[in-house]
């Protein structure tokens, strides 16, 4: 696939887009480079592609995703230097890679209804500032099925308060939706869309796939708050040593633990929660063996914290409402995903006991050294420059957008 830098947006492109939350730039593909992107998705859904209990060419939607952005003939679409100059034209901020989806909908499919993709409990969907970067392979038409939006719909939702450290959003109205429009995306043509827009995609009438590349990508200052997808050393290898930036997070070991920085705000000099190893005889976060929440996503892995929640309440005693993802660190049997959690009005004096103290950050330093990954997660966690959300478990709030 021949790869040609256009020139950056317009000013007035970028300002359409902030209005009505979607831009389209057209003929990003040649009709001959999407046709061979679209014959080898053709290709990967037939020898293995997501949920695996189907088998092509079942009436369903089928997806080829995550680290198989490393599979011959896929890698180059999302490092394409148009999609990325207007996808960080769009964010206003360096971009990170964080979902590689390759949709094909056999004929029969019913479509997908209204939404936003906006999810607290979704790896791909919680940041704050991302976007999808759609194009489509095949005609989105009445034949193959449209891709319809809801311009301006994403100023349904909006910053409760913006002085926060970590930020809360409303819930949208779903019933003051602007009208569906079509934009008419032809194979090859690139939509840039807001994460709060919504959209929908009825089912077609032709007999042949509907196809299409779904990337999403969130600006640097704003991970997701339920974590990155983790993506393995082959995803990173694939991508042009100037495009390796857009990987986030890559290790080659899997999730096993998952702790939570609990932050107690009420003073100027925050303090943070340690619990005492009885066995290993050193201080460490609350937390232990993660489990992903939520069954059979696919490709949309890494949440930890419906899981976390509940550790925490056994160790603790303590319902977490949120937490927001700070990093990932590297343990000797796999990775430690770590979270954190911020509260003016916790009962400290509760929580500091069964082996638990509080610690202001010059006390940890002192304790642990400054090197410690303990002290490294609270200068993370404090940093006025990154724009964090609140995480949520898939069971409180899988349908609060939806």
């Amino acid at each position: 696939m021949s790869m040609t830098v256009t020139a950056s947006l317009s000013k007035q492109q970028i300002a359409d887009f902030h209005e009505d939350g979607y831009l389209i730039v057209r003929n990003v593909l040649s009709a001959k480079e999407a046709d061979e992107l679209r014959r080898t998705v053709q290709h990967e859904v037939k020898r293995d592609a997501y949920p695996a209990s189907l088998k092509y060419p079942e009436p369903a939607k089928y997806t080829v995703s995550g680290n198989r952005i490393a599979d011959p003939g896929l890698t180059e679409i999302a490092e394409h230097p148009t999609v990325i100059n207007a996808v960080e034209s769009a964010l206003g901020q360096p971009a990170h890679l964080t979902a590689y989806v390759a949709y094909l909908r056999t004929p029969g499919d019913k479509g997908g209804r209204a939404h936003c993709d906006y999810k607290r409990w979704r790896p791909v969907g919680s940041s704050l500032n991302w976007v999808f970067a759609i194009i489509p392979l095949t005609d989105f038409d009445t034949s193959y099925g449209p891709f319809l939006v809801s311009p301006k719909s994403h100023k349904l939702t909006e910053v409760i308060d913006p002085d926060a450290h970590i930020l809360d959003l409303t819930r949208p109205n779903p019933e003051e939706l602007p009208p569906f429009i079509d934009p008419e995306l032809k194979a090859g043509d690139l939509l840039v869309v807001n994460e709060h827009v919504w959209h929908e995609a009825p089912s077609g009438t032709t007999t042949e796939d509907r196809c299409g590349i779904f990337n999403k990508y969130c600006a640097v200052d704003a991970p997701p708050a339920a974590g990155y997808y983790p993506y393995n050393p082959a995803a990173l290898d694939a991508l042009s040593d100037d495009s390796k930036r857009l990987i986030p997070t890559c290790f080659d070991k899997p999730i096993t633990t998952t702790r939570l920085l609990i932050e107690d705000a009420s003073s100027a000099a925050s303090k943070f929660l340690l619990r005492r190893d009885a066995e290993r005889h050193h201080w460490e976060l609350p937390g232990g063996e993660g489990w992903e929440e939520e069954k059979g996503v696919g490709w949309d892995v890494g949440a930890r914290i419906g899981s976390l929640q509940e550790i925490t309440q056994t160790q603790l005693g303590l319902e977490i409402p949120w937490m927001s993802y700070i990093e990932d660190i590297e343990e000797d049997e796999g990775i430690c995903r770590v979270y954190g959690f911020s509260d003016e009005n916790l009962d400290t004096d509760a929580l500091a006991n069964g082996g638990c103290e509080w610690f202001t950050k010059s006390e940890l330093k002192q304790r642990l050294g400054e090197s410690d990954t303990i002290c490294r997660a609270v200068e993370t966690w404090q940093r006025d420059d990154i724009i964090r959300g609140k995480g949520k478990a898939c069971r409180q709030s899988r349908h609060q957008y939806e």
